[in-house]
């Protein structure tokens, strides 16, 4: 995190502004006071003021977005964000650069299993897009299964890499223990297994133990990875079958 993010999380209580005023500062173009004002609203009392808060999470500077999503867990679940709209700027939120932002929003909708159903769908579009653009990518850099130095220094890629290790991480977070194997998690599993980079691995195994009856060849192939923190995230789904080799 950088410094001014640093000075805004010292003294972001420092400010106490009454709700009815503070959802009068976020109508505003007041871009200083906004980060306080949002981390004074403690309740959605209407649709509007759930899609005027929701509006800050994106597109709006660091400080803005990062008080918009730490607020929106002392808020906690509610109707008023599982509106169409809403659920696409939380699947918005959940790639942020800001990593602050994504662990947030993770720890609000994971708590929900309703909640989690509904994200699903945005989240796959975010995951098989995400995944298309690296297939873009590996035409020219070769994106994800060669370590190159053009390959480690693409910003662009790096960029997409991070937004998919959050993704994956929500995915793996939203998933209910134990369930069915579909076609699209698999086909995402299949692909992400594959990637140079180990914490993208490292997610594809924890979505990979949660299910029910994980394909015996994936298992096997993340029980060899070289990484050991991938290793011994399947072990203990290892240790239950006893055919794994």
């Amino acid at each position: 995190m950088n410094k001014s993010n640093d000075n805004f999380l010292i003294v972001q209580n420092s400010i106490d502004i009454e709700q009815n005023k503070a959802i009068e500062i976020l109508h505003s173009e007041d871009d200083l006071i906004k980060p306080y004002a949002l981390l004074n609203v403690d309740k959605f009392n209407s649709q509007q003021e759930a899609d005027l808060f929701l509006f800050h999470l994106t597109n709006q500077a660091n400080p803005i977005r990062e008080a918009c999503a730490i607020q929106l867990c002392e808020i906690g679940a509610n109707e008023f964000l599982k509106t169409e709209n809403n659920l696409k700027i939380l699947s918005d939120g959940i790639c942020d650069i800001n990593p602050n932002i994504p662990r947030a929003l993770i720890c609000l909708i994971s708590c929900d299993e309703n909640f989690c159903s509904l994200m699903l769908p945005f989240l796959f579009d975010k995951i098989f897009q995400l995944l298309e653009d690296f297939r873009v990518y590996e035409v020219e850099f070769g994106a994800f299964c060669e370590n190159k130095m053009k390959n480690r220094k693409n910003h662009a890629k790096n960029k997409k890499l991070f937004n998919l290790y959050w993704c994956l991480e929500a995915l793996a977070e939203f998933l209910p223990k134990n369930f069915k194997n579909e076609d699209k998690i698999l086909k995402i599993i299949e692909e992400t297994i594959n990637f140079l980079d180990y914490t993208i691995r490292e997610k594809t195994a924890k979505i990979l133990v949660k299910m029910e009856n994980p394909p015996k060849e994936l298992l096997h192939k993340l029980k060899n990875d070289e990484n050991f923190y991938v290793k011994n995230l399947v072990y203990g789904k290892i240790c239950d079958d006893s055919n794994i080799k």
